[in-house]
């Protein structure tokens, strides 16, 4: 269910107060009341209105609370687990995003959460809106020209993209191993310990999840390079080359790939 908070309508009492009056001080002197006051109210949350149903549903994560979590990891150039860290435990994340309560309903976030945010923003190049708003607003506040000094809108754009791409290959390349060990366990034993191994001895998120944006290139090249090497690995293998999986692996490769010899 679709779940925003109108942010001009204020609080009766401040739910910050508990910071206590020298903590709180330093909040409102700092980046947190810039973005709390002049980022976080512009943020296009309409825009994800059409992915949420309007009353039946469990209520999603505060849309605008999560738009702004998806600027501020990338602005301080944040792997996934460290910006989820910080939306749950960082005081200044919580001032800035308004999220006042530490009740598991306000305050938990799960890395799922983030990345279905990120999916959403990618596939309908929302994130192009709001980075774009959010340097207009910057600009307005810092009387600063953007046009010269700017938040780089189209490296983020990029960034977040391949944030969405490592998650895809590191979950196919997963899949396939796994298949493989256990349908074609002499073959599995044979690649590189070290090199894939790691993939099926790590948890899910943790392949992908500990990536910092400036990463992204290099994190997607090396996945890219292993899918490759898989592919040509069992390219005259039939029974490998009938597996599911692999079809699946060669499908990401020529869409997502370009090889160079």
């Amino acid at each position: 269910m679709f779940h925003v908070k109108d942010n001009k309508q204020g609080y009766f009492f401040d739910p910050f107060e508990h910071f206590g009056p020298k903590r709180l001080s330093v909040l409102k002197n700092s980046w947190p009341e810039i973005f709390r006051s002049e980022i976080l109210p512009a943020l296009p949350v309409e825009s994800l209105r059409k992915y949420y149903h309007d009353k039946n549903g469990r209520p999603s994560k505060e849309i605008r609370s999560m738009l702004g979590l998806m600027i501020l990891q990338q602005m301080l150039d944040l792997t996934d687990e460290k910006a989820v860290g910080a939306f749950m435990f960082d005081a200044r994340w919580s001032y800035a995003l308004d999220v006042p309560g530490d009740s598991d309903g306000e305050a938990y976030l799960c890395l799922k959460s983030l990345w279905t945010m990120r999916k959403h923003l990618t596939d309908d190049g929302l994130y192009v809106e709001m980075f774009e708003q959010a340097t207009k607003n910057l600009s307005e506040v810092f009387k600063v020209d953007f046009d010269k000094q700017r938040l780089d809108s189209v490296q983020i754009q990029s960034n977040m993209r391949h944030l969405g791409r490592i998650a895809l290959f590191s979950r196919t390349i997963k899949k396939f191993l796994l298949n493989l060990k256990r349908q074609h366990r002499t073959h599995f034993d044979q690649l590189e310990s070290a090199r894939f191994k790691s993939y099926i001895n790590k948890k899910e998120e943790a392949l992908f999840a500990a990536v910092k944006p400036s990463e992204t290139v290099k994190t997607l090249s090396l996945l890219a390079e292993d899918t490759h090497f898989l592919l040509r690995q069992f390219s005259s293998n039939e029974k490998v080359k009938s597996m599911s999986s692999f079809q699946l692996l060669s499908r990401l490769f020529k869409e997502q790939c370009t090889s160079v010899d």
